[in-house]
């Protein structure tokens, strides 16, 4: 068994075998490490057998995090916002010596955070774990790959009778994608001029699986309860990803040198409509959908009947099609998930779950 020690309650949690065995091992920093997406890539790092730190932001020990996280990890203890200076010396720390950075970590909704919090999370917060990597990488110029788990909306929420390539134009359309657009351009300004830092921009669809069940099941709950109303005709378009294969895409990203400083769509590269996914959940569901549309303007005031947030709003009247042609020829990526097939899977545990149907 691996002895895991408290070096220092404020400062890193290290592995006692690791940190003497590892020095020839990759070596990956990961923020966000307890998220659905977080937690798989750490399994399928430690797999591959490399070293695998990642950034907490409070003692994992007292948090119950340290549970949640994969054996063989290295945790250090800091908020990347910089809070207290214990914060930026422990991602200085982190940093030292890694080969690959996958910042996972993020406010995520508008309907949760103000405007200045999302900034400070999303946009600082990226910008001093970058300068945390241009310090520890000052005296060697050691490379070193930066993944940036972006979103699609970052092109906005609506761009009918499009297909949206990586040189489509972003349109944020809400301080979330205000705060991802801002992002990827500090990201890209940083490594503009510290060349040894490479950066691969990845925009997810909408992340699901068993991890991102709660929101799906809001729309599960409202169809099953004949609630099932579209918006418009219900021709607009949908983007998906499984848990499962963004961490297949983030693996991608290191295994070649065609990523260094690209930016790709991800999704699962099915065109869906919101009227052919509630028909999908009606059946599975065994219910009638109403087959009724509603106008947009009527269905943003009825929202909060249904407990619908902003976010989850925007996202069922969003109308995107997503161009991954990109990944798939440079990466080699190839989407191994869809809806129809994992779907299922988590419709079954929401009747399982809430339903009580075994």
């Amino acid at each position: 068994m691996l002895v895991i020690q408290l070096v220092n309650k404020s400062r890193t949690i290290k592995n006692k075998k690791t940190s003497k065995t590892n020095e020839k091992r990759p070596i990956d920093l990961i923020t966000g490490p307890t998220s659905g997406i977080g937690e798989l890539l750490i399994s399928e790092l430690l797999k591959k057998g490399h070293e695998v730190r990642v950034i907490v932001r409070k003692d994992p020990v007292q948090s119950g995090d340290l549970l949640k996280l994969p054996r063989g990890v290295i945790p250090y203890i800091s908020d990347i916002t910089f809070n207290t200076t214990e914060d930026k010396e422990n991602l200085y720390e982190a940093c030292i010596d890694v080969d690959n950075v996958f910042h996972i970590a993020g406010a995520t909704y508008n309907s949760k955070y103000t405007f200045d919090e999302l900034i400070n999370i999303n946009v600082v917060g990226t910008e001093n774990l970058l300068n945390s990597i241009v310090k520890a990488t000052a005296d060697n110029n050691k490379k070193v790959r930066f993944i940036f788990a972006s979103s699609v909306t970052v092109y906005g929420y609506t761009r009918k009778n499009e297909k949206l390539t990586e040189t489509s134009k972003p349109n944020p359309m809400s301080h979330y994608s205000e705060s991802k657009v801002m992002a990827e351009q500090v990201i890209n300004s940083i490594c503009a001029v510290h060349l040894n830092i490479s950066y691969t921009n990845l925009r997810f669809g909408i992340f699901y699986g068993y991890d991102y069940k709660k929101s799906f099941y809001k729309i599960f709950s409202n169809i099953y309860k004949g609630h099932g109303y579209y918006i418009g005709n219900g021709d607009n378009h949908l983007i998906f990803i499984s848990e499962y294969d963004a961490v297949r895409a983030m693996l991608a990203v290191i295994s070649t040198d065609k990523s260094l400083n690209q930016v790709y769509n991800v999704s699962d590269g099915v065109p869906y409509t919101i009227k052919e996914i509630f028909q999908f959940v009606a059946d599975q569901l065994g219910v009638k959908l109403p087959n009724v549309g509603i106008p947009k303007a009527i269905a943003k005031l009825g929202r909060k009947i249904i407990n619908m947030n902003y976010d989850e709003f925007e996202f069922i009247a969003s109308d995107r099609i997503l161009d991954i042609s990109k990944i798939k020829k440079d990466l080699g990526f190839v989407p191994s998930s869809n809806i129809y097939k994992d779907g299922k899977n988590l419709i079954d545990l929401y009747k399982h779950e809430v339903l009580n149907i075994k």
